[in-house]
């Protein structure tokens, strides 16, 4: 929040001292791209390690959204890890170009950069060789150090206490205020308490504070704060490490699924596939039967609205550790052997024995007169596009098969779009409810006797704003078939564990439809709105504040939503690679 008059003598003193030199007229470049150096500017560069500094002040938001419209779109043409609407663009990628570390963002009315050119062409961030890798990381310690600068100099003292501790351990005090934040927004905005209804919060602070206080370390500390969040039970609702602590952790290079209660490797590294054979089940970890290991060191860390999703994570979660040390199994072959060993958690060059299918956006096939798309997200408005480009050759198909089963959800309204086309009749979406604060409603609902026979709606409020139950209510919209194009054919969606948040208000907006039916296995189970908060020491966490119901008011969040045709997965259709559920669905709609 700093203007740049209040801080320049200080920051150029600190970059002078860290090598870096004043420099004028040098062009702005994102990724691959160059684009002229705006007026009123300001640039450094460091003549030994090549980082660069780019920095532009303008003199209201406005204008610097307006000037960030002009720079995101060359953001946006380079594959990296995007934080957010605001930046951060990081290892940046093409097939032609030299590859760049960017840090490029704006804070308020300023813009900044941070750059760093690596010696090498990249086309997939995926893929670096040993060298590469090694030079990535030196680049990157130097854009970390350049980062600390402009924190020191811009950011406040009262929200230091966010950035990144870098090894240092977080005081008392400042756990504290990170438990008492996330608290305290889960108290007033959480969407889901009665999901919970023996869950007494007022009673976990005073729980959580001895051990917050003594916490050994940071990891520790946020584990803390992630078992206080699981006993929510909402997969929208989750505390997220720092980047330094996940780096810390991790798991050998092993796949788990839950089949019928039981957990079996249904991946793995091949330099592993001799010691651990596909379809082995897993029986003991760390000389712990595997249910009681789960139950003491996995569950209470996880966040999760259903039971089916819950089991995935800890799946997901059971061999995850201190990535320096090893990890004692034991298994049970598919030919009925016991067999003990351990394992690394810091696996490398892992070649998987079953290739993992590269994901795209969208695909669309024929099966002779069926046509299949696959709608993967719908985080962005292009996966609408494509569904557009897809609609001739949909209109000669005598049927449709929609897959949402690796869809993860996005923005509702995409997948609303694409049900413009498929539908003749007006569609209803699921309608939503948040929670209300009104401190004077809840001041006089403290003297409303609610005992009392004949309450009027003044008193029912404010008796509801006293108990913290007041909630603001939204209907269903209602959207219009697309006026140009209807395609209105048999369509069968297929669904499973993680078809989740906008994929299930499309599976919701899609119910009624007289045409469409859902084949696969539960949904998610996990929708709604959540709100972010910053965390000491560069974690964060996440609060679910809407409350999703289908039209008629049916619950789905915590539940998951159930398929018109229930297909579980098996354990043979993964160890196969058969696709089952769409053989399933080619043949059901084959024989309509």
């Amino acid at each position: 929040k700093k203007e740049l008059s209040l801080v320049s003598d200080s920051l150029n003193f600190r970059l002078n001292k860290n090598g870096f030199r004043k420099m004028e007229n040098l062009p702005l470049i994102i990724g691959s791209d160059t684009l002229p150096n705006p007026k009123a500017s300001l640039m450094w560069k460091n003549p030994k390690s090549g980082v660069t500094i780019f920095l532009k002040e303008l003199k209201t938001p406005t204008e610097s959204t307006s000037f960030w419209s002009k720079v995101s779109p060359h953001i946006g043409r380079y594959s990296g890890t995007n934080m957010g609407n605001d930046g951060t663009y990081y290892l940046k990628a093409d097939s032609e170009n030299l590859t760049s570390l960017n840090a490029t963002f704006k804070a308020g009315n300023k813009i900044f950069q941070v750059r760093t050119p690596l010696s090498f062409v990249l086309s997939d961030i995926f893929e670096l060789e040993d060298n590469q890798q090694q030079e990535v990381f030196t680049a990157n310690m130097e854009m970390i150090e350049t980062l600390e600068i402009l924190i020191d100099v811009f950011v406040s003292k009262k929200n230091q206490i966010y950035r990144p501790s870098n090894g240092r351990k977080l005081s008392e005090n400042e756990r504290l205020v990170g438990l008492i934040n996330f608290w305290t927004e889960v108290k007033y905005n959480f969407a889901f308490f009665d999901q919970v209804p023996n869950l007494d919060w007022q009673g976990v602070l005073m729980e959580y504070i001895p051990k917050v206080r003594n916490a050994k370390s940071n990891l520790e500390y946020y584990r803390i704060l992630q078992e206080v969040c699981a006993l929510l039970n909402d997969g929208h609702t989750n505390v997220y490490l720092p980047n330094e602590l996940q780096m810390l952790l991790g798991t050998p290079a092993v796949t788990i699924t839950p089949i019928d209660d039981y957990l079996y490797v249904t991946n793995i590294d091949r330099a592993l596939l001799d010691d651990i054979p596909l379809g082995s089940q897993i029986i003991n970890v760390e000389q712990v039967p595997v249910e009681k290991y789960i139950q003491e060191h996995v569950r209470p860390f996880i966040s999760s609205s259903t039971d089916h999703i819950r089991r995935n994570i800890e799946a997901q979660e059971l061999l995850k550790g201190n990535k320096t040390d090893s990890l004692w199994l034991e298994i049970k072959t598919p030919d009925g052997k016991l067999k003990q060993l351990e394992i690394g958690r810091n696996p490398s060059n892992v070649e998987w024995s079953k290739p993992n299918d590269s994901w795209e956006l969208s695909s669309f096939k024929r099966y002779d007169d069926i046509a299949y798309v696959s709608i993967n997200s719908f985080d962005t408005d292009k996966i609408v596009e494509e569904f557009e480009s897809y609609l001739d050759s949909i209109q000669m198909a005598k049927a449709l098969i929609v897959d949402l089963r690796k869809n993860y959800g996005g923005n509702s309204w995409n997948g609303y779009n694409i049900l413009r086309y498929i539908s003749n009749k007006p569609i209803i979406t699921s309608k939503w409810k948040t929670r209300e604060h009104r401190p004077a409603f809840k001041a006089w609902g403290a003297f409303v006797d609610e005992d009392f026979e004949h309450l009027g709606s003044w008193d029912l409020e404010t008796l509801a704003s006293y108990k913290d139950d007041y909630w603001y209510e939204s209907g269903p919209d209602t959207i219009t078939p697309n006026t140009d194009r209807q395609i209105i054919l048999p369509t069968l969606v297929l669904m499973g564990n993680n078809t989740a948040s906008a994929a299930e208000d499309f599976l919701v907006a899609a119910d009624p439809m007289k045409n469409v039916q859902t084949m696969g296995d539960y949904s998610y189970g996990s929708t709604g709105q959540p709100m972010f908060i910053r965390l000491p020491g560069g974690g964060k966490a996440r609060i679910c504040t809407k409350r999703d119901t289908y039209s008629d008011g049916r619950e789905f969040v915590g539940y998951g939503i159930k398929p018109d045709i229930h297909v579980p997965i098996t354990l043979e259709d993964i160890l196969t690679g058969e696709d089952r559920i769409l053989n399933k669905a080619l043949e059901h709609l084959r024989t309509k």
